[in-house]
């Protein structure tokens, strides 16, 4: 029997996930905001498994902002240049300068969000995953979880949808924001990926896009 999609649904998948079938990173292990937010900054529309030896190196050779204020733009690019970001090295270079002339890396989103190469998502991730902040977080996958469960339009650009943004708040209202993103994420990186696995999900009775699939499988291979 299906069901209506529930934040209560989704939250519990994703927190049940993130205790059960969590994936591990080492940006994942700490709370410095500095280490948090480098590793956003190099995950931005890359995954994950590739970031991980990039971002180990990055770190060992520069473990505080202040040393990556030392670094050369073409040290930075060519570290960073097997994620096919080495055309960001200057914006980095940046990063650290405005850092530096902060004396720490801001938490707040809006001090983040004014910085060199930080979007909405990433202001919002630091403080969620550097100090377990109560906010909403929403990127290119977790939009896709959203738009698919809730049966919203897909297009557009997450950090400039709305709807995204209020449905992210109403998610965490009674839940610890920073499991609930890491779950969500790690559950869109086994089930709610781009070529979904509708038939395995645990929410394929109540998610508006599982249950449309699920339904027309069997007349399109039967046709």
């Amino acid at each position: 029997m299906s069901s209506r999609p529930t934040y209560s649904a989704l939250a519990t998948t994703a927190t049940r996930w993130h205790g059960e079938r969590s994936r591990h990173f080492p940006w994942r292990h700490s709370r410095d905001p500095y280490v948090v937010l480098i590793g956003e900054v190099l995950l931005q529309r890359t995954r994950a498994d590739l970031v991980e030896p990039v971002f180990r190196e990055f770190i060992r050779r520069w473990p505080t902002f202040e040393k990556l204020g030392t670094a050369r733009e073409q040290t930075i690019a060519r570290v960073i240049r097997p994620l096919g970001l080495a055309k960001r090295a200057p914006i980095i270079k940046r990063l650290a300068k405005e850092l530096i002339g902060h004396g720490k890396v801001p938490t707040a989103p809006e001090e983040l969000i004014v910085l060199p190469g930080v979007g909405p998502y990433a202001a919002h991730a630091v403080p969620v995953f550097a100090l377990n902040e109560q906010l909403p977080v929403v990127d290119w996958v977790i939009a896709r979880v959203l738009r698919r469960y809730f049966g919203l339009p897909d297009g557009g650009r997450p950090n400039q949808d709305r709807e995204l943004w209020r449905r992210a708040r109403t998610l965490i209202r009674n839940e610890q924001a920073r499991i609930l993103w890491l779950g969500l994420l790690d559950f869109a990186a086994e089930i709610c990926k781009p070529r979904p696995r509708c038939e395995v999900c645990p929410l394929n009775t109540s998610c508006r896009t599982g249950r449309d699939r699920l339904r027309v499988a069997p007349t399109s291979a039967n046709g």
